[in-house]
Parts: structure tokens; C-alpha cells; sequence
């Protein structure tokens, strides 16, 4: 148990790859629930999520957005640590354009899903992330 524990836990790298991974996967098997069973959702004491409001003439279900919009930036910075720690590990650094390409990625990934707006709302959402990330590597 020790030699596992000295090989794979003790490095603070591969804990950090190891536990970034397993919440991505955990948010992508998350999000396929709500995409391919909405159904179920409607008949556990979740159904509350679910609420919708009309507005502007149509459906909205804001809390169901919200929850979508956190668990999509969970794993955008999911992404961004599995990414970072794999090129730190292998001796580079994550540029900028490697970064774009992520964000890039899960934008198209989200307007192919759901709409324009939420797209909108998960690029400002990603924004505050990489701004909290530069703010955080200014401080050291």
C-alpha cells in the first residue's frame, strides 16, 4: 500500500492528474444524464431544477441554466488542469493559443448543444475563469 501511495499519491502532479480527470469524467457523465434523460430528473425530488418561467414569449428554465453553466465550468477548468499537468510533466509550458483552442472547443461543443445564449453566458463564464487564473499566477 505504501509503494502505491509513494508512486502514485505523494506526487503532487499526478494527484492533480488523477483527481482533475476524474471530475471531468464525473461532469461529462453528469451532463450526458441531463442530455439523453431528462425524463427521470422530472420524477426525483430534483424536479425542482426543472422549473420553467415564460419569457419573452418562451420557456426558460433559469436554474437548469445555471446548473448547466457550473458544471461546464467545472470542466473547462477540469480540462485546462488535465492539459497543464500532462505539458508540465513533459517538460513545456501551455501557451496561449493551446488555451484559445480549449476555449474554442468548448464553445463550439456548447452552441451545438444548446443555443447562442448559453454560449454567450459560458464564454463570460470561462473569461472569469482564465481572469482568476492570470490574477492567481500575478500573485506569484
Amino acid at each position: 500500500m505504501k509503494v502505491l501511495y509513494r508512486n502514485l499519491w505523494a506526487s503532487r502532479d499526478a494527484r492533480t492528474l488523477i483527481l482533475s480527470s476524474l471530475i471531468l469524467t464525473m461532469c461529462v457523465l453528469f451532463e450526458f444524464s441531463f442530455l439523453f434523460f431528462p425524463d427521470i430528473l422530472e420524477n426525483t425530488i430534483f424536479q425542482f431544477i426543472m422549473v420553467e418561467i415564460i419569457l419573452f414569449e418562451g420557456n426558460f428554465q433559469p436554474l437548469l441554466v445555471l446548473l448547466h453553466l457550473a458544471i461546464w465550468g467545472i470542466m473547462f477548468f477540469s480540462t485546462l488542469l488535465v492539459y497543464t499537468s500532462v505539458k508540465e510533466y513533459s517538460g513545456r509550458r501551455t501557451g496561449l493559443l493551446e488555451i484559445g483552442a480549449i476555449l474554442i472547443a468548448f464553445l463550439v461543443t456548447s452552441i451545438l448543444i444548446y443555443d447562442l445564449w448559453f454560449t454567450l453566458f459560458l464564454l463570460c463564464l470561462n473569461g472569469l475563469i482564465l481572469l482568476y487564473l492570470y490574477i492567481l499566477m500575478q500573485n506569484e
